[in-house]
Order: C-alpha cells, then sequence, then structure tokens
C-alpha cells in the first residue's frame, strides 16, 4: 500500500486532532518554508485536521485497501491451478470387469469401447503424475510470523540497517514499493526520533493459497516511542507471501488497526 498522510506526519490513523496538530508542528518546526517537505506537511495537516476532509480521505484508504485486496484475489484467481482429480487405474480395470459380459453390437463396437478404455488410463496417469501438489503452508506462514518484526520496525538511530534487513525478507518487486514508503518515513523519523518496534506477534493464520504464493494474517503488538510520547497499539497484518526459489518472501502487505 502506498504511504499515506498519516505516515508521513508518523501518528496512528485514530489519531486525535490534538495528537496530529502536535506532529504537524513538531515536523515542520526546523524546516524552511521554501522547502518541499515544508508544502506536503502542511497539506497533509489541512487534511487530517480539517474533520469532513478527513473523513473523505480515510474512506479513500478503505477503498483503497479492498481494492488492493480485490486485486490480490483476482491476480490468484488467474494463476490458481485447475485440479483435476484423475480416474485410477484400479478404478477403471474395475468398471471394465463389471461391464456386460454379453455380446453389444459388432465387433468394431467392442474394439472402439477398449480403445476409449485404454486412451482414460492414459490420461488419468499423466494427469496422476503431473498435475500439482499442495501448497506446504506451514513454511510461509513461520515465514511470515519472523518477517513481521523487522519489515515493521525501525530506530531512527539506525535507519539505514534496519531498511537493509527488511528488505532481505521481500521479493524485488516489494522492495521496489517499500523503498519509497521508507523515504518518507526517513525523512520525519530523524527529527522526532521515532523508535517503532513489534513487541509480539499475538496470533497468525492463513488466509488464502494458492500456487507458489499464501496470504497470512497477522496480529502483533507494536510500540512507538518519540520525542513527544510513547505508546503501544495493535496492529491486523496481511501479509502475501511469493515461494522464489525456494524461499517463502514478503510480495505485499496490508496494515490496518486490529478491532478493539
Amino acid at each position: 500500500m502506498s504511504p499515506h498522510w498519516y505516515d508521513l506526519l508518523d501518528v496512528d490513523r485514530n489519531a486525535t486532532s490534538e495528537e496530529i496538530r502536535a506532529a504537524w508542528k513538531s515536523s515542520i518546526a526546523d524546516l524552511d518554508p521554501s522547502d518541499r517537505r515544508f508544502r506536503v506537511l502542511n497539506e497533509a495537516a489541512e487534511i487530517l485536521l480539517d474533520p469532513q476532509r478527513r473523513a473523505a480521505y480515510d474512506a479513500t484508504l478503505v477503498e483503497q485497501e479492498e481494492a488492493e485486496a480485490e486485486a490480490e484475489q483476482q491476480r490468484e484467481d488467474d494463476v490458481a491451478p485447475v485440479v483435476v482429480t484423475p480416474t485410477s487405474a484400479e478404478g477403471t480395470s474395475s468398471a471394465a470387469a463389471t461391464f456386460p459380459t454379453r455380446r453389444r453390437g459388432t465387433r468394431l463396437a467392442l474394439l472402439a469401447l477398449l480403445v476409449l478404455i485404454t486412451l482414460a488410463v492414459v490420461v488419468a496417469t499423466i494427469f496422476a503424475w503431473t498435475r500439482p501438489g499442495p501448497v506446504d503452508e506451514g513454511p510461509a506462514q513461520a515465514a511470515a510470523e519472523v518477517a513481521v518484526v523487522p519489515v515493521l520496525s525501525y530506530d531512527y538511530r539506525t535507519l539505514d540497517a534496519d531498511a537493509e534487513a527488511a528488505k532481505s525478507y521481500m521479493t524485488a518487486s516489494f522492495r521496489d514499493s517499500y523503498d519509497e514508503t521508507f523515504t518518507l518515513l526517513q525523512e520525519n523519523a530523524g527529527r522526532t526520533k521515532t523508535v517503532v518496534s513489534v513487541d509480539a506477534v499475538v496470533a497468525s493464520g492463513i488466509v488464502r493459497s494458492g500456487e507458489g504464493r499464501v496470504d497470512v494474517l497477522l496480529f502483533v503488538n507494536r510500540s512507538r516511542t518519540n520525542v513527544q510520547q510513547e505508546d503501544t497499539f495493535r496492529d491486523q497484518v496481511t501479509m502475501q507471501m511469493l515461494l522464489v526459489d525456494g524461499e517463502w518472501l514478503v510480495d505485499g502487505l496490508v496494515t490496518t488497526p486490529a478491532a478493539a
């Protein structure tokens, strides 16, 4: 998901107006009015401090999350394997054995029937050997539980190292998206001296899976400290895990506050 105004101001999506105003003032305190970031931070504050504009903006975030979830589902539907349950050779032989032995038609008809049965056995055998097996979801879930800690954590004193650690758990395509978001956070974290860490993975489970792809839902406790406040909150994180060269990597994620 693309970074939003809440990320830019380093506040939670259910932050109060007072918290948003304090974060905005702290963010622009050392900026020159000609700085590009000054204008962007002001725009974020204007939207989030206006109740009507904020409500409309929150609605667009929900729509974006739903659209991303639908796009992900569509992508999985497009690549989902077609599983054919083959007829076993033994079952075919049994059917053939129960076929009435009395004469039916001409020898030509009997020969055609035998040819069809033989072809059915061959096709069933081919499907049995070539169809894809079920996805082993356990390793994907375990990989997500490990990756969620570095991906959602950072310390203003070690930002570069934190980013490199997080990207080691990601696919190449998701690293590009992560870089864009992290650049915005990096500009603000140094001024506010923000430290965000995942304290615990409370629970996790499989949402959906396909060939080489598994979506894992995690509930995590995070803590955040900066020059203004210290708080803890619970996030609901959906991580899209992709199997790349035998390793499960993060290919996307959506984070929302967990329901109380």
